[in-house]
């Protein structure tokens, strides 16, 4: 933690027993959030695309079989306390799902290639099959040998979410995944097998026991399948709650802050916390002091053995960022909702939160002290560093400030829905390393500012049948782009277009940053955003849609939702885009679902189709100028998925 966290220690070792005496058990949400984005209107529901999690009621729960049979303990012992208390409730209970997904894209690049320019060629926009290369960097020749531009899979997780009742107040919840979107058949004993040692690195098929794929047998297994996502705890008493662990973090739709729970998910917003939270006029008050990024620790170096999970030392408190979050929030669960709204109330939910950011120094490269082993090695991957090499690497005027304020609201009456959330970041950075080029030392700063935003409604029709929803939203973008990529000054090449694969570092005497990401848990769509740029960024997209439930039972346990949307979308700064044009294109998606609520099975189909415009299409020019030198059309793209699953 920072030298700021650290002086707080003192208070912390003799205030904590005091304050978990009065921190309590009002309610309040440790995710200080509300409802989450689906494919479309009515479609978040167990499967769709967004679904809302829905936290337990907290308090007690069931007694369990033998809670009047077995004897009282003694109320002498502190033992025969904690006895009484766990008989009232369940001990642990279980909460996740398992899903199975297929994937079938086609033409993601959108009938791009690799773009003979300079001494790299251009990229293209999305990764393509293996066999789609060019002939040569500099022939120009586009794809060669690729009669099929397609790639798919089908992956699968299951989702575990213990909590462990030690009473009615007093509670332990995590998160686990086994085998996290495993790629079916990814791990063959052709591949590689675990029980081998010394195999060669450089060899594709490595493993003696099947020496060719078509001989392989078996799925092995050379990672970790259980992956632990999250643990924290929580304490409840009557003034407040106490929370405390590494645990999710969602505010208002998840546009920012998404926790990532729902069914169709891949990852999701978590955060180390210690939170105080508090209802005031049914208001929930929460205040937390956040633990960011800590940089390099112990493990990292030679004399930790390059050990991640051996003794727990943080090198240096310089690097660290604070972090301080507060919020309040009017929050009422969709049982309550519903109800108000079915009595003719108007009903208004709303939240504020504040995010405070500091970061003094950072490590942005090693810069290897002279005698090490890392610096003998020629910083040979494998050789662990010293706490010498990244001395000499903190870079000392980073001075980071980041202000994250969101807002949300939600309004509901009758059968109307409205919804909106706004983030805005804002804040600087006194030397940003990377992200600028061509600096001088007076000139290595950067400014930040960034905003985005959600408007959405939905119309529930025909009790609850019909729903039909129209949503905009807006991230700003920035006019930074890789220029002079491919000449032989700047041998950079263009990258693919989603967020997580590119690195667009701010030009000389560019002092601005200002491209915003939503969460990439917050799907809009199938193909745009979700796949090709990654989440919403530089963009501003319009959306209207439709769903309709057709019950299959009169107890409405079983049913069959159909579903279609159009988005169409926009660049705010068309200057970064491959075209610098306005124009991104044109998505259709079309879903099919099936749901049962009362074996929670759920299962469904989705093809989604995106027509790209002018600022996906690659212009002609001169090779000293431009990123490529040969025109390239953006062409159609397609996405056909389906899914299936288990909630429990």
């Amino acid at each position: 933690m920072s030298d700021k966290v650290g002086r707080w220690l003192p208070w912390l070792a003799t205030g904590l027993p005091f304050t978990l005496a009065l921190v309590g058990s009002a309610p309040a949400w440790a995710q200080m959030g509300g409802m989450g984005p689906g494919m479309g209107p009515g479609m978040g529901h167990p499967g769709g695309g967004g679904a809302p999690h829905e936290d337990k009621e907290e308090g007690p729960a069931e007694n369990a079989p033998d809670a009047e049979e077995k004897a009282t303990p003694t109320k002498e012992s502190d033992t025969g306390y904690l006895e009484q208390a766990r008989r009232r409730t369940k001990v642990v209970e279980f909460d996740g799902y398992y899903r199975m997904r297929t994937d079938w894209l086609h033409k993601m690049n959108m009938d791009q290639g690799y773009n003979g320019v300079g001494p790299v060629p251009a990229l293209p926009p999305f990764p393509t099959a293996s066999q789609c290369q060019t002939a040569s960097p500099n022939s120009g020749a586009g794809f060669v040998g690729c009669g099929d531009q397609s790639l798919g899979n089908a992956n699968m997780r299951l989702r575990i979410e213990p909590t462990i009742n030690i009473s009615d107040q007093v509670r332990v919840r995590s998160q686990f995944d086994v085998f996290d979107n495993l790629i079916l058949g990814s791990t063959p004993d052709s591949l590689v097998n675990p029980y081998i040692p010394n195999q060669n690195p450089g060899v594709g098929q490595t493993s003696a026991a099947a020496p060719a794929d078509v001989l392989s047998n078996t799925q092995n297994s050379y990672a970790a399948s259980i992956l632990a996502k999250r643990a924290w705890g929580e304490i409840d008493s009557e003034l407040g709650s106490l929370r405390f662990g590494r645990m999710p973090w969602h505010f208002g739709r998840g546009m920012y802050f998404n926790r990532g729970d729902c069914a169709d998910c891949e990852g999701g917003t978590t955060v180390d916390r210690l939170m105080m939270l508090t209802t005031i006029y049914g208001h929930q008050l929460a205040l937390s002091l956040d633990f960011g990024a800590q940089g390099y620790d112990l493990g990292y170096t030679d004399l930790g053995q390059k050990n991640i999970g051996g003794f727990p030392l943080d090198l240096t408190q310089k690097d660290d960022v604070t972090q301080y979050t507060a919020a309040l929030t009017k929050i009422d669960d969709e049982r309550t909702w519903r109800e108000r709204i079915a009595s003719g109330d108007v009903v208004a939910n709303y939240g504020a939160q504040l995010v405070y950011r500091s970061q003094d120094y950072a490590t942005y490269s090693i810069s290897p002290a002279l005698g090490t082993p890392y610096s003998n090695s020629n910083q040979t991957v494998g050789v662990p560093l010293s706490a010498n090499d990244l001395g000499t690497s903190l870079t000392t005027n980073v001075n980071a400030l980041l202000f994250i304020p969101s807002l949300w609201f939600k309004l509901g009456w009758k059968a109307l829905t409205l919804e909106f959330e706004g983030t805005m970041l804002a804040g600087k950075l006194g030397n940003a390393g990377p992200l600028r080029l061509g600096t001088t030392n007076n000139d290595q700063g950067l400014t930040i500012l960034q905003a985005g935003w959600v408007l959405a409604s939905e119309l529930r029709l025909y009790s609850d049948s019909l729903f039909i929803g129209f949503e905009t939203g807006g991230a700003t973008g920035d006019q930074a782009e890789l220029a002079g990529a491919g000449t032989s000054a700047n041998p950079l090449y263009y990258p693919y277009l989603n967020y997580r694969w590119k690195f667009v570092p701010q030009p000389a005497h560019d002092r601005n940053l200002n491209d915003f990401h939503f969460s990439p848990e917050y799907h809009v769509d199938e193909i745009l955003y979700r796949r090709i740029l990654g989440t919403v960024s530089n963009a501003i997209y319009f959306k209207p849609s439709i769903a309709y439930w057709l019950d299959l039972d009169s107890k409405k346990e079983r049913e069959v939702g159909v579903s279609g949307s159009i988005i169409y979308s926009l660049a705010p700064v068309p200057v970064s885009t491959p075209g610098n044009s306005i124009n991104y294109g044109l998505e259709m998606d079309l879903g099919l679902q099936y749901r049962n609520l009362r074996e929670n099975i759920y299962a469904g189909f989705t093809w989604g189709v995106f027509w790209p415009m002018a600022a996906l299409s690659r212009p002609s020019g001169s090779v000293d100028s431009i990123l490529w030198n040969y025109a390239e059309d953006a062409n159609a793209a397609q996405v056909i998925r389906t899914f299936v699953g288990i909630r429990f």
